[in-house]
């Protein structure tokens, strides 16, 4: 996995600690922006925070 995925997931599991009532697809909406990352990454994200709860 590259670092712009780890930090991507860092930032949203942080970010769901300190507020657990987030709403995931903007923090992965944010995440995908803020890390650059592609399509692919972005369903990858969508399937580990909000498929697999």
């Amino acid at each position: 996995m590259d670092k712009s995925m780890e930090d991507a997931i860092r930032f949203i599991s942080f970010e769901l600690q300190d507020n657990p009532g987030a709403d995931i697809a903007k923090l992965i909406e944010k995440a995908s922006q803020q890390f650059d990352l592609t399509p692919l990454q972005t369903e990858f994200l969508v399937n580990k925070f909000i498929l697999n709860k």
